[in-house]
């Protein structure tokens, strides 16, 4: 869609990459052919890519002036500046967050758009995905099997993992939490400060891909050591005045748990020292 008036925008999609020349053009074609009743914006965050991405986004911005804004930088930012930076140069009522290796399915936007717009009580509008592999090639099974209703930021500690962040459109009032985002911080860390904005709609369809098996979360099938750290963190700094106790009890349950499964991919590994310090964690951690 044309954006012959920018201040028209109603929805921003930042796509966030880095060296993802395979699969760019993939992301990029699949939002602008987004068939929409309201004007969009796509901002890219090419964070000083070593590979051909940089080329690839220059020629979409070529061929769709009106329609894609780049944010090309000239040192590496790291990825959460990255995304603090597409973040604040949104210019719509909503953002709308793509992984440069992730895809849109037809009808996205539109139906995320409609339902922030029928239920303003909601913050984040997020979906179910299809996981696809490196070859795009869609893989067995869709990302969450949860009921399409509402949830709340309680939800966004008692399941976890609970949806892909390239599933999420979110109101754009990033002013509030965007300069105190920590230089790791997580993606759960990024909804959870969303999520005190209002609730979460969960479309149970699948209108997205996320590519599997790629990305800070998988490297060789090791864990990130980042991600444990930036787990503990979250749990261990929840503001318990967004809860009641019960649910405070219901929380330090889940961190329990997530701890022990640290301990036991550790064992699997066999990696003793780290395996006891979360179980010792898990038995004798409160938050």
């Amino acid at each position: 869609m044309s954006l012959s008036n920018k201040d028209d925008i109603q929805v921003s999609v930042c796509v966030v990459t880095y060296n993802q020349e395979n699969y760019i053009a993939e992301c990029l074609e699949s939002l602008v052919t987004q068939q929409t009743s309201f004007k969009f914006e796509i901002i890219v965050g090419e964070d000083c890519s070593t590979d051909g991405t940089r080329a690839i986004v220059q020629q979409y911005v070529e061929q769709y002036p009106d329609l894609i804004v780049p944010l090309f930088y000239e040192e590496n930012v790291g990825a959460v500046e990255n995304v603090k930076r597409v973040y604040k140069a949104a210019k719509g009522k909503y953002i709308a967050h793509l992984d440069g290796d992730d895809m849109a399915l037809p009808n996205k936007l539109q139906r995320q758009f409609n339902i922030l717009e029928a239920n303003p009580d909601c913050s984040i509008c997020v979906h179910n995905m299809n996981a696809v592999d490196e070859d795009s090639q869609k893989m067995d099974r869709a990302f969450s099997l949860f009921e399409e209703e509402k949830y709340s930021l309680i939800d966004m500690y008692l399941i976890n993992p609970f949806f892909i962040h390239s599933s999420k459109m979110f109101i754009n009032k990033i002013d509030e939490y965007i300069d105190q985002l920590n230089v790791n911080a997580l993606d759960i860390e990024v909804h959870i400060e969303q999520a005190k904005q209002g609730d979460i709609y969960f479309i149970s369809e699948c209108l997205g891909a996320y590519r599997q098996f790629v990305g800070v979360t998988y490297d060789n099938k090791l864990i990130n050591p980042l991600i444990p750290r930036r787990i503990i963190s979250t749990y261990e700094n929840i503001e318990k005045s967004y809860f009641s106790l019960s649910e405070i009890i219901k929380v330090e349950f889940k961190y329990k748990y997530i701890l022990l499964k640290y301990s036991f991919y550790y064992i699997r590994k066999f990696e003793l020292v780290k395996s006891f310090k979360f179980f010792l964690k898990a038995v004798f951690s409160k938050i």
